[in-house]
């Protein structure tokens, strides 16, 4: 079965799939984390699909996710389906340009809420606010002051306000994903 994923995932559609579904956890992100550096790692080439169905949660731990996006050479696309909410929407914003995706039924949530990170401490939107907003104002285009208020008082958007928003670039109910990319244009920094 040479070219099979080392997932448990049956379909070659699924292979390459990692999924993002509950409250962002320390552990829910590892589990995230771990299987983008596996795919990439089986073929750096091949797109991975992050699907997203997440009310939000450790923003430390979504910038520890978004972190690894950014440090894998595969292109990672994200596809987002019911409530996607706080740090979760940012991570669905940086996916791949051109092939961030909602199905029709989704629903964005954008203000961050101190939760408890599980040791005592709170990991608070203050200490993670600025960078996550300096992250979605450059994915979605948008003035820093802007995101900074989407995340603090809270923007409820449809899939269709987020097109028109920049956090997504379409809505389908599968996800698109990028023809793969020959070894010449895949070795050259992004710009």
């Amino acid at each position: 079965m040479a070219g099979r994923s080392t997932g448990f995932l049956a379909s070659r559609f699924l292979e390459r799939r990692v999924p993002l579904r509950g409250k962002i956890t320390k552990q829910l992100a590892s589990c995230c984390i771990a299987r983008l550096l596996v795919l990439a790692t089986e073929d750096r080439l091949k797109p991975v699909i992050t699907y997203i169905d997440s009310p939000g949660g450790s923003a430390a731990e979504s910038l520890g996710i978004i972190s690894t996006m950014n440090g894998i050479p595969s292109p990672v696309v994200t596809f987002s389906r019911g409530q996607i909410g706080g740090a979760a929407a940012v991570i669905a914003a940086h996916g791949l340009k051109g092939f961030r995706t909602a199905d029709p039924g989704a629903h964005f949530s954008l203000r961050l809420q101190a939760k408890s990170a599980g040791d005592g401490r709170l990991d608070t939107p203050e200490s993670y606010l600025k960078l996550l907003s300096q992250i979605l104002a450059h994915d979605t285009g948008n003035p820093e002051a802007l995101v900074l208020r989407w995340l603090t008082e809270g923007a409820e958007l449809t899939p269709q306000e987020a097109i028109r928003n920049g956090l997504i670039d379409t809505i389908a109910r599968e996800p698109l994903l990028p023809r793969q990319l020959p070894a010449s244009e895949s070795a050259q920094p992004p710009g």
